[in-house]
């Protein structure tokens, strides 16, 4: 099922690429030979990676040396789909020979017809982060609450109001007296 949707994601973004002149229909071929996979669930920072085989050092790197596109696995839930076909998106970017987030590189990843997928990574970063942490660390007069994976045992101050944040478990709404 899950390869089933990473397929069905390749099936929209590559014909985009086409229309945007990015790819012609040899590297669309290439690029549908590249295996597809997920990156581990637990990952909070990375949302999706394209993966090369090793080389030399300094060699420049190309379609052919491409291992794998790998998103995350909530990418695909209904909620994020759309930004799960701009992170397919942006890995091609990657495996067609545009290794470094430059200006050439933003230029072209911001040619995505969505706007709302180009904005959404930050809002599934803390989406990410919230569903995993184990804490929630809350200003008691601004009730500004940071999702957190350890405990703060009161070493952090709001940065707003300047009071020390409450630690409570994640599952939990309120503070208990």
């Amino acid at each position: 099922m899950t390869n089933e949707k990473l397929i069905e994601l390749q099936n929209i973004v590559l014909p985009v690429m086409r229309i945007l002149a990015l790819i012609d229909q040899d590297m669309e071929k290439k690029l549908k030979e590249i295996p597809l996979g997920l990156i581990r669930k637990n990952a909070t920072r990375m949302h999706a990676v394209c993966r090369f085989k090793r080389g030399p050092k300094g060699y420049t790197k190309t379609i052919d040396d491409v291992k794998e596109v790998a998103i995350h696995p909530e990418a695909l839930n209904e909620e994020w789909i759309h930004y799960a076909r701009f992170l397919m998106y942006h890995e091609y970017l990657h495996a067609i020979g545009n290794i470094r987030h430059d200006a050439v590189f933003r230029e072209l990843e911001s040619r995505w017809p969505d706007e709302d997928a180009k904005n959404a990574g930050k809002e599934f970063g803390r989406f990410l982060r919230s569903k995993s942490a184990k804490w929630n660390w809350t200003c008691p007069e601004c009730n500004k609450t940071h999702p957190r994976s350890r405990k703060s045992n009161g070493r952090y101050l709001c940065r707003i109001c300047k009071v020390t944040l409450i630690d409570s478990p994640a599952g939990q709404t309120h503070q208990t007296q």
